[in-house]
């Protein structure tokens, strides 16, 4: 069955590079679901960070509750173990363009153009760079082999039309993973991480990534790098916070190991649909193949505020706390990322959470990210089949079956209020009602008409 296991989010409309056009500036009208964290979910865990719920009962769960499993390590060493205490900024892999990169880059984008193709025919073959791969091979290696980000500067967004950013970040991206994951079932590929300020729905009906509230430490549960374009920043706050998970684990094992004990257990409930069978029960943490993987949207964790049944057990006080330590530790440990427009972002979003500030924008400011989820065959890391479920829902099989997949390259203006929001995106809609998936064949080539309560 194509995508089991969905959650109910909000739509909105945006312009969309499609796949089956081939005439790569025809934009068509297409319905994009919003996805990301919950703003209600999500403030939840920050309540409880900033009030400190956990501080009182370490020495309690520390002395009545185990130790790790035996199938996790005492500690963790390599590339991976790293935190703002060890000047890891330095260390960050910037690949700055030259005047020679960017004109490369520019001839690239004028021949894939020249082919008359949509976003999802973009790869490393049709946008050729022979000067610069061997860099972008070693910005792989560093998102997979080594501290886990690479950050690509140079690229000027005023310089190139709306298209043509979309292009190059997804030719950009190809050479760092050769699969792109699906986000949600109607095939959209992209995200836009931005509030607009034409958006009249109150904030508290959008989901959390289309405020400017700050988000706690997660990752996006079935992705495997995560692709950023930076449009535009915020007047004031905003970072990306990102913390390494290794690090987080190392600290924890010397500070509060029954943290790593309740979160390595496979009884964490995580929501995959609204019907009778509408949750899994699996770890946050997994240690496999020699890496340390961590799986976490809280979010997605427990019963949603709005669910209509009590299908999704609640968390136990264990469990809460020991999702509020692990946020309190990895702000700890935090990087803070300073960007700037046209920068492209890499995270090992298995290895490393991310998190933001909250942000004010100005009149003429805008803070807007793209998000594009990637992976590598050749890199990539093996997933534990305790994580598979929303990993086969970005680039498994049930993903391949999705034939018409679109490339939104902005927000439209309206922003249609949800009656639902929740976490990740690799999970959409399923609700009693049903959100019904029609084909329909138009003149200009195969759009997706969706029916049901949106």
């Amino acid at each position: 069955m194509l995508f089991l296991f969905e959650i109910h989010i909000c739509i909105f409309a945006s312009r969309t590079f499609q796949r089956g056009k081939k005439e790569n500036k025809n934009m068509t009208a297409h319905i994009v679901p919003l996805v990301s964290e919950s703003l209600v979910g999500l403030q939840t865990w920050v309540r409880q960070q900033e009030h400190g719920l956990a501080a009182g009962t370490l020495s309690r769960q520390q002395s009545s509750i185990p130790g790790p499993s035996q199938q996790l390590p005492g500690s963790i060493g390599g590339p991976l173990n790293w935190s703002r205490l060890d000047s890891v900024d330095k260390k960050v892999k910037r690949l700055e363009l030259t005047a020679s990169d960017i004109s490369e880059i520019d001839r690239a984008l004028e021949a894939f153009n020249g082919l008359e193709l949509d976003g999802d025919e973009v790869t490393r073959e049709r946008f050729p760079l022979p000067n610069l791969e061997s860099q972008l091979e070693q910005c792989a290696l560093e998102v997979h082999r080594g501290i886990g980000l690479c950050i690509i500067r140079g690229l000027k967004p005023e310089r190139y039309s709306v298209e043509d950013n979309i292009v190059l970040f997804l030719g950009l991206s190809s050479f760092i993973g050769d699969q792109r994951g699906l986000q949600n079932s109607k095939g959209d590929m992209l995200s836009h991480v931005t509030e607009s300020k034409s958006w009249t729905a109150p904030k508290e009906k959008r989901h959390g990534i289309h405020t400017n509230d700050s988000l706690p430490f997660h990752n996006d549960m079935g992705c495997e790098v995560l692709a950023i374009q930076v449009r535009d920043r915020a007047e004031a706050g905003g970072h990306t916070c990102v913390a390494s998970m290794t690090a987080i684990y190392n600290a924890l094992m010397q500070s509060n190991p029954w943290v790593l004990h309740t979160l390595a257990r496979h009884d964490w409930p995580i929501q995959t649909s609204r019907r009778a069978a509408s949750f899994v029960l699996s770890p946050l943490l997994e240690y496999y193949a020699d890496n340390l993987l961590i799986s976490m949207d809280p979010a997605r964790i427990g019963p949603h505020p709005l669910a209509r049944n009590g299908s999704v057990p609640q968390l136990t006080a264990e469990q809460r706390e020991a999702l509020a330590v692990l946020q309190d530790v990895a702000r700890k440990n935090q990087l803070r990322l300073e960007t700037q427009p046209g920068d492209i972002i890499f995270l090992n979003n298995l290895g490393l959470l991310h998190a933001r500030e909250s942000y004010q924008d100005s009149a003429s400011s805008s803070r807007h990210l793209v998000r594009l989820w990637l992976r590598n065959k050749r890199l990539g890391w093996a997933i534990p089949p305790s994580m598979r479920m929303p990993w086969e829902a970005s680039f498994g099989d049930g993903a391949a079956r999705v034939v018409n997949r679109y490339y939104p390259i902005m927000p439209m203006p309206e922003y249609m209020e949800c009656k639902y929001s929740n976490g990740t995106a690799a999970f959409v809609a399923d609700d009693d009602e049903g959100d019904e998936v029609i084909p329909k064949t138009i003149e200009d080539g195969t759009s997706l008409e969706r029916r049901g309560d949106t």
